[in-house]
């Protein structure tokens, strides 16, 4: 029997419920994308949010965001982006996260799956940043379960998605990550932010995936930030016993949502 998970990202959220990024209204675009999670995939066993969740940063934002996922509670996990404070995060979602080091990560079992989140921020950069330490905390986690089919969740994708000025943005010790690969087999994915759009690059035979913003999103292929007017998404995994997946994006027509 499959384990499905969800995965949002890039929220974005801003104490001012009116506020909004690129002509976005942040909030407005979240209540819809979690009507649909409510509505449609309300039986999914965890929610994953990776980053970006507070814009302003603000302890009020992460109390309204709370509030907001009141019943995703019991199932959620999160992990910071970029535009984050580490201590208001773990603050209002202390129950939801593990404090290593400063980093605010997770290692779950579930559905004969391991699934690791890693906080990626770089405090007071775009791009991120791993850390010897984590990297050192990965190693152990991923020595756990060696036999179980394991997915990594950060914000900052590890890989180049073809846009110039993203790539700029992205995991400065990717390689440190991807070394750990091929000692360890059972890493099925690697899944991110941070970009605002849906890619699919691979590391060797491990899909390196991300997942569209819930707030504004990005078009691809530029050499600038030009807003992309397609609706908001998260993704949905459904993850087998036996180490295989499904995985799509589902995108939320603001106009026509909740």
């Amino acid at each position: 029997m499959s384990t499905r998970i969800v995965q949002i990202t890039d929220l974005h959220l801003m104490a001012d419920p009116l506020s909004e990024l690129k002509g976005v209204c942040t909030r407005t675009n979240l209540y819809a994308v979690l009507d649909v999670l409510r509505r449609d995939f309300g039986s999914a066993e965890l929610l994953i949010v990776t980053g970006d969740l507070a814009h302003d940063e603000l302890l009020e934002t992460y109390e309204v965001l709370r509030e907001m996922l009141a019943d995703w509670l019991p199932k959620l996990r999160v992990i910071g982006g970029n535009h984050e404070n580490r201590a208001f995060m773990r603050q209002v979602f202390g129950e939801r996260v593990t404090a290593v080091d400063d980093r605010n990560v997770f290692a779950d079992s579930i559905g004969g799956w391991r699934l690791i989140g890693l906080d990626s921020q770089l405090v007071g950069e775009v791009r991120g940043q791993m850390g010897e330490s984590q990297r050192n905390w990965l190693v152990r986690e991923l020595a756990v379960e060696p036999q179980s089919p394991t997915g990594i969740f950060l914000h900052h994708p590890t890989q180049e998605v073809g846009t110039g000025w993203l790539d700029e943005i992205r995991l400065e010790d990717a390689d440190q990550l991807h070394e750990l690969l091929p000692k360890n087999r059972q890493v099925k994915f690697i899944c991110a932010g941070h970009i605002h759009h849906e890619t699919m690059v691979f590391q060797g035979d491990v899909p390196v995936l991300t997942t569209p913003a819930t707030s504004v999103q990005f078009l691809p292929e530029t050499d600038r930030l030009i807003p992309d007017p397609i609706p908001p998404g998260f993704r949905i995994f459904d993850l087998e016993p036996d180490g295989s997946f499904r995985t799509r994006v589902v995108r939320v027509p603001i106009s026509s949502a909740g």
